[in-house]
């Protein structure tokens, strides 16, 4: 088990972590206008960019953002007890091998530059992980193992998807919200971090992470078949049985919903699968209603940072004592079908 007791972000909504969960809580989108170029109505595209001096792309802007977040982290852990950064293991996921448009060795690359701009080698046990969303089950795993000799780990996303190749590709794919297309996603680019401990061990409020689960969903356009949408049900099944939780305990959805309305149908059907236990076959979940927190609304589709930036939003929102209920569920999928489920548990 997992516990998270801070978190940094570089999101379009802000340049730090309250700054952006403060938008997030507000339901505020940040889209503006960018030079990206939508072919299918001959004008600019809006999307979530960071406000940084200068249009910026590439590996070297992810080092750019990865460092900020991680400056953040640093800079909570050295005033509950004065850790050293070079003393915290960092555990990064990137955009998924497959993304269109992304840079040829970009973890070597990317781990390269971090180095040079925090000016000490990465401790023992960091490492970078292609994958997106899909990466965290992995990083969560080894952040639990590193903890057995680090007293924090810092697990990061980050990822761009404002690359004219990248929009270009959703677009072909019917994916990206245009002028050719009213159901798809907003492109963004963000960072978003953890700051990972034993459950416990600080004495701090902590969003507990119970349990984790995955499922791989059929490839195929949800928009021209009734999407199956076994990978995520199994996914939260795992994540639930895990956690030793069910489906009612749960008061908030945190997911990757993004606007594709395939989202929707899968994450609305998952949902309902999980909630209706045999024997009785019907949901035996209290009057009050279970809430989804739309993280993509303020910050757009950020691929690798989204899931940081939902726990980010669940703790701070379990510390300032806004949280329905004790128990939130995150959930996202990647393009290749894989699905991931965490449980989290609010405690102190």
């Amino acid at each position: 088990m997992l516990a998270v007791i801070g978190y940094g972000m570089w999101t379009a909504a802000g340049h730090d972590g309250p700054s952006s969960v403060a938008s997030m809580r507000a339901g505020l989108s940040a889209a503006i206008e960018t030079p990206l170029w939508d072919p299918t109505k001959g004008a600019t595209l809006n999307a979530f960019q960071l406000s940084s001096h200068q249009w910026w792309e590439g590996e070297s802007f992810l080092a750019e953002i990865a460092t900020e977040v991680i400056s953040q982290c640093h800079a909570q852990i050295d005033a509950i007890d004065g850790t050293k950064p070079e003393e915290v293991p960092i555990l990064i996921s990137v955009a998924p091998e497959t993304r269109p448009g992304r840079t040829p060795g970009l973890e070597q690359g990317l781990l390269a530059r971090l180095t040079a701009q925090l000016g000490f080698d990465l401790p023992e046990g960091s490492g970078i992980l292609p994958g997106g969303k899909a990466a965290i089950p992995a990083l969560l795993t080894n952040a639990s193992a590193l903890l057995g000799r680090s007293r924090y780990v810092i697990l990061l996303g980050v990822e761009s998807l404002l690359q004219q190749a990248i929009v270009n590709h959703y677009i072909r794919e019917n994916r990206l919200l245009c002028g050719g297309n009213s159901s798809g996603f907003i492109p963004g680019e963000a960072g978003a971090a953890v700051i990972l401990s034993a459950p416990g061990a600080t004495g701090l409020p902590e969003l507990r992470l119970t349990g984790v689960g995955e499922g791989r969903e059929p490839i195929g356009n949800p928009d021209d078949e009734t999407p199956r949408c076994s990978g995520l049900t199994n996914a939260m099944r795992s994540a639930l049985a895990t956690a030793g939780t069910q489906m009612f305990d749960i008061g908030v959805l945190l997911g990757d919903l993004n606007g594709e309305h395939g989202k929707f149908k899968e994450a609305t059907v998952a949902v309902m699968r999980n909630d209706r236990l045999p024997p009785e076959g019907v949901s035996r979940r209290p009057r009050q209603l279970l809430e989804d927190w739309n993280t993509a609304e303020a910050i757009g589709e950020v691929g690798a940072a989204m899931l940081p930036a939902a726990m980010g939003w669940a703790f701070e929102a379990g510390r300032m004592g806004i949280l329905p209920m004790r128990h939130v569920l995150f959930h996202g999928g990647e393009d290749d079908g894989t699905r991931v489920a965490i449980v989290g548990e609010f405690s102190g």
